[in-house]
């Protein structure tokens, strides 16, 4: 039988993943990735304008597998461990090691962060592969600056008889000079971060920060703030990474392949997440999308008005909902995140309008299923399905809308000085009083009398700060 190559990659999808050619007596004969799976495939159409080596490939393959990933970067590294296990035999690049950056913890008594392009070695802990080094340096800077490793070779270390700039600037501890009895500590934390376990650090840093902001230690609990503030920008930057895809969907087709599943007209469908800490800081979103993609100017954030309900996923999800639909922009269809429990409560609360639900099932990002408006669960969109990375995509970008905006009122709470609390003290207000005291404890021992003299603050709001500071003397 004549297999045309056309053939093989009709389905193809327009997705980031990878690919496997096989010939036909099923050995594998090349691993690849690509941003966009169909249009990296069809470059092998014409097997003139490939390379001698890929020419003689091209000619064995009969059979075509591929894997669809969420982003490109997801994509380079599936790619580099499919060829270091199965070692295809037209893969030239990646099975010495030597084709991404790295990142590597050295096995010293104050391990080295470093990166490298060269083969692993036993005597290193390896991170990656980093799509790029642009990534790798972000990184290793959030590490330095969260957990002050050193990244100067063991000869320099050395030979130092004082601290560098890296200690002065607070991205080193200065090992070489000064003894160090959490530098362990660190690199175990180092080592958190680096295979992705950042948000329950960020939540045991938040506790940290609260216990010496409440023991009046404001200079280490500040020194943790920038901490939390450099593993929330380095997450965010990964999410919106993975949002990247969106851009390979055809959001047209989709749009209407969702209505003949739904039999319905979708000029608007909104979708609703909540975000919450242990009851704190309760907030929702909402995003739009329609046969032309996202409709930013739709967004909307709320936060939570109905007390009650904080941390009760159900509750807020009904308030989100009630108030998107009586002030937001008219819905032509609902989905939710989650399951029958968030589709009943949309369902209730909006029941002129129909209701699609994403559920995680076990394993986010590969066993979603959906349930239908009537209430019935459709589990047989195929995985590598436009409409089912669309669904995903929406589901995902919802995710991502509430997240941020959680995260933005967290760390605006975290880092709000003990001055927010007293009622009339505003920016200017607090900016005179740092100016003339030089910090809040100073400002929190000050006499009556030296507050008054504090320019632009009047007599009436010293005395608000002295009775909030010291009303137990009042």
């Amino acid at each position: 039988m004549n297999i045309q190559f056309s053939d093989l990659i009709a389905n193809a999808p327009d997705a980031p993943g990878t690919y496997k050619m096989y010939a036909r007596d099923n050995t594998l004969l090349y691993v690849g990735k690509a941003k966009n799976l169909a249009n990296r495939l069809r470059q092998y159409t014409d097997i003139s304008k490939l390379e001698p080596h890929k020419q003689v490939m091209r000619s064995l393959v009969t059979r075509i597998e591929w894997e669809i990933c969420p982003t490109e970067a997801d994509a380079l590294v599936r790619e580099q461990e499919l060829i270091k296990t199965l070692k295809p035999k037209y893969n030239i690049m990646l099975t010495d090691d030597k084709m991404y950056p790295m990142l590597a913890l050295t096995l010293h008594k104050f391990p080295r962060l470093l990166k490298f392009r060269g083969k692993i070695s036993q005597r290193r802990d390896v991170f990656g592969p980093y799509p790029s080094v642009t990534a790798l340096n972000d990184t290793i800077k959030m590490i330095q600056k969260v957990c002050n490793l050193r990244t100067c070779t063991d000869t320099f270390m050395n030979n130092r008889t004082r601290p560098c700039l890296l200690y002065q600037i607070g991205r080193c501890s200065a090992p070489c000079c000064i003894p160090q009895p959490d530098y362990q500590k660190n690199v175990a934390l180092a080592r958190r971060i680096l295979t992705g376990d950042s948000e329950p650090i960020i939540t045991e840093l938040s506790n940290d920060m609260k216990k010496y902001s409440a023991n009046l230690d404001f200079e280490r609990a500040a020194n943790i703030r920038d901490k939390i503030i450099a593993l929330t920008q380095t997450s965010n930057r990964g999410r919106r990474t993975k949002n990247t895809y969106e851009k390979n969907i055809d959001w047209d087709k989709n749009v209407c392949e969702l209505e003949k599943l739904l039999n319905m007209k979708i000029e608007r469908a909104g979708v609703f997440d909540n975000s919450h800490l242990f009851g704190k800081n309760s907030v929702g979103a909402m995003i739009c999308f329609g046969h032309n993609g996202f409709t930013k100017t739709d967004y909307r954030h709320f936060k939570l008005q109905n007390r009650n309900n904080a941390g009760n996923d159900i509750g807020m999800m009904a308030e989100f909902i009630s108030r998107a639909v009586a002030h937001g922009p008219k819905l032509d269809l609902i989905i939710v995140d989650g399951g029958m429990a968030q589709w009943n409560i949309a369902h209730n609360v909006a029941p002129n309008i129909p209701i699609f639900g994403v559920t995680k099932g076990e394993v986010r990002n590969g066993d979603e299923h959906f349930i239908m408006p009537d209430g019935s669960v459709l589990d047989t969109i195929p995985k590598d399905s436009p409409l089912f990375l669309m669904l995903r995509a929406v589901r995902d970008e919802a995710h991502r809308f509430v997240i941020t905006y959680h995260r933005e009122r967290r760390a605006k709470q975290m880092t709000a000085s003990v001055l927010d609390e007293i009622d009339g003290i505003g920016p200017a207000r607090k900016h005179a009083l740092i100016q003339h005291f030089g910090s809040v404890r100073s400002i929190m021992d000050a006499t009556l009398q030296q507050l008054e003299h504090v320019p632009t603050l009047g007599k009436a709001a010293a005395k608000k700060i002295y009775v909030h500071f010291h009303s137990e003397l009042i």
